[in-house]
């Protein structure tokens, strides 16, 4: 049985590098990386940094580490940002390199924000840290050579103090192997829509409730919906649960040390026959705002 997943978990690795999409939880912490348009939300400039280990305990499980930072400009209208993250799954590896822009439309109580995001992927494997049993296949002797693949985000974000929707498209390039190299295609039937949304709940003087949901869709998939349930207790703690379709029951945290400092740690429980092999999976994050005097009102909804 343990064969059998390993080899399903190389074939998703295929699938992963197709999407370029890495698997992230801390999204309603952070929602830049899955949405453009949020570039600039913290109305200040914002770094935030994660690792991810997946399915602990599984040989060659997916790990993930991400950098991202952004801010609005002096025109308040726009902001920039830029992220960096670096995937391995088994013995295959995906660094990519994007930067971001968005233009926000300010109304009296709400914002409509409007997003793009370009950068570079290197991808490379590396078989030769295969073990086989048959040492002579040359299939499975040498390295793969390094692919630079380029690729986009479009993303769309509504939101006020006390709702918010997202509507995004995380990547608009999949790549495909032809005569051993990595070559990129765009067709819209690819497309991995992310439609989201969430409310903010007054459920005492200082106990705030945030139901929301992110749908995953692609033409050719079943489509994956995270259900989450977030709750504040007086702007320090957060806790919360969501639930991933077919996958995973991941629980929620996040420390706000003071208004710029927070820390956040996920713990997801996979469901079905993953959960006799692995002890879940982790992930950490730390976000810093650098707060300075503006005087735009931001409407948006804080957080996911």
């Amino acid at each position: 049985m343990k064969l059998i997943l390993t080899i399903l978990s190389f074939v998703s690795i295929v699938t992963a590098f197709g999407q370029v999409s890495p698997i992230r939880t801390q999204y309603m912490f952070n929602g830049v990386p899955l949405n453009p348009a949020l570039t600039g939300s913290e109305e200040a400039w914002s770094i935030s940094g994660s690792f991810r280990a997946q399915w602990i305990g599984f040989p060659g499980a997916p790990l993930t580490q991400s950098l991202s930072a952004h801010s609005p400009l002096k025109n308040e209208s726009s902001a920039i940002g830029f992220q960096l993250f670096a995937d391995q799954i088994g013995v295959d590896r995906n660094t990519g390199f994007y930067g971001t822009y968005a233009y926000r439309i300010k109304m009296k109580s709400s914002q409509l924000s409007f997003g793009v995001a370009a950068g570079l992927n290197l991808v490379r494997s590396y078989h030769s840290e295969l073990q086989t049993y048959d040492t002579g296949d040359a299939q499975f002797s040498a390295d793969t050579p390094l692919s630079i693949l380029p690729n986009s985000s479009f993303g769309v974000y509504y939101g006020s103090k006390k709702y918010f929707l997202s509507l995004s498209i995380p990547f608009m390039f999949n790549s495909q192997v032809e005569d051993g190299k990595l070559t990129m295609s765009h067709n819209p039937l690819d497309y991995n829509f992310h439609l989201g949304g969430g409310l903010k709940i007054d459920a005492g003087s200082k106990i705030k409730l945030k139901p929301s949901f992110l749908l995953k869709y692609n033409a050719g998939t079943t489509p994956q919906i995270d259900i989450n349930l977030m709750a504040e207790f007086n702007r320090f703690f957060e806790a919360g649960v969501s639930y991933r379709t077919s996958e995973s029951i991941i629980a929620l945290f996040k420390i706000n040390a003071n208004q710029q400092l927070s820390f956040m740690y996920s713990l997801g429980i996979p469901l079905g026959d993953l959960l006799s092999y692995s002890s879940g999976s982790h992930e950490l994050g730390i976000k810093y705002n650098f707060l300075y005097k503006t005087k735009a009102q931001n409407p948006r909804f804080l957080q996911w």
